[in-house]
């Protein structure tokens, strides 16, 4: 159904999962077209915006606000969107989600405010699908095992993603502190029907393993050591800020960022504070959309050394973001609101 001059549809998290927001399959395929749309020159995006606590404190303690609007031209129409996302990692322990906010979609041609949406879902699922699109170009096909460092939403839908991407996958360590890794063990082992094992320490799940996924709440330091690394043929998937040791960057074979000038603007993350301290130059750090398209090789070998860590992009969130909410048009989800009946106010 149409929507009149200053309606606007709200779609609550059940909404959005109602619509696909939450499939790391569909939203991959939004993904690899906006990678495609980005290489074209057709995604028009600012770098995120981040506003922080002005105390002098690491940002997990106060949490931070990320600003991240997009104007894609997809084929033959104009996308236009914003998410607007707080995070706070002592949430957890509140029995609230560490992050939470809302995507905005707007008339392309009016500007005019068309959708309200959460953006939890759609955040945590096209994180996934990132992941599951970079495993197939970085990571061994026959890789039968992996370790997970953290247990929360974010890893949930790495795991489905990265299982989606390498189906030789069986078995999986996982560490995160306090009880929550027994749940993830407990509640994915039934989801995917795999061997998932909850260990004691991260040197436990680390140790021995050619693929490492961290993601973690707590990430303005290392949880990855360089010396639990081995020297050849590993990968690792850092999701979350500076989460690996900086000199492990040193002896990687391929450093790959989702996209370079978002993560150096941005400055949490390992890669950005090697090049900012010297480990690694700023040339060795390479974008994933030319590896995605093609442009750049993926893994050449089972010896390479491969580090990928993302940002994140706001044209990935808004192009699962205008999906759900043509899917919720077209199928009467969703609650239309009244933002305005009359401009005439004054």
């Amino acid at each position: 159904m149409k929507q009149r001059d200053g309606e606007v549809l709200f779609l609550s998290l059940e909404d959005v999962v109602a619509c696909g927001g939450g499939d790391v399959r569909r939203a991959s395929e939004d993904v690899q077209r906006g990678f495609a749309f980005l290489l074209e020159g057709r995604v028009v995006q600012p770098t995120k915006a981040s506003m922080k606590h002005p105390r002098p404190v690491p940002e997990p303690e106060v949490g931070f606000l990320n600003f991240m609007p997009s104007l894609v031209l997809s084929e033959g129409r104009e996308i236009l969107g914003c998410k607007s996302m707080g995070s706070m990692p002592a949430n957890v322990a509140l029995g609230l989600p560490r992050a939470t906010g809302i995507i905005t979609l707007f008339d392309a041609q009016t500007k005019c405010l068309r959708s309200i949406m959460d953006a939890q879902v759609i955040s945590a699922t096209r994180t996934g699908a990132v992941s599951m699109l970079a495993a197939q170009k970085l990571v061994p096909p026959d890789t039968q095992e992996v370790a997970l460092i953290g247990a929360g939403v974010n890893m949930r839908t790495q795991l489905l993603g990265l299982l989606l991407a390498l189906p030789s996958l069986r078995r999986v360590r996982v560490y995160a502190e306090g009880a929550s890794k027994e749940r993830f063990a407990a509640e994915m082992s039934r989801r995917t029907e795999i061997d998932i094992r909850s260990v004691a320490t991260a040197e436990e799940a680390v140790r021995g393993c050619s693929f490492v996924v961290t993601c973690v709440s707590r990430d303005d330091r290392p949880v990855v050591l360089d010396r639990w690394i081995p020297e050849r043929g590993v990968t690792i998937f850092s999701i979350g800020g500076f989460e690996v040791e900086a000199s492990l960057l040193a002896r990687m074979d391929r450093i790959v960022a989702d996209r370079w000038a978002d993560v150096k603007s941005r400055n949490v993350q390992t890669h950005a504070f090697a090049v900012a301290q010297g480990v690694i130059p700023e040339s060795r750090v390479e974008d994933l959309g030319p590896i995605l398209a093609g442009q750049r090789s993926g893994r050449t070998s089972r010896d390479e050394s491969i580090f990928f860590s993302p940002v994140g992009l706001a044209f990935e969130d808004i192009l699962v973001a205008d999906r759900v909410y043509g899917e919720a048009l077209q199928r009467g989800l969703g609650q239309r609101l009244r933002l305005w009946s009359s401009s005439e106010w004054i």
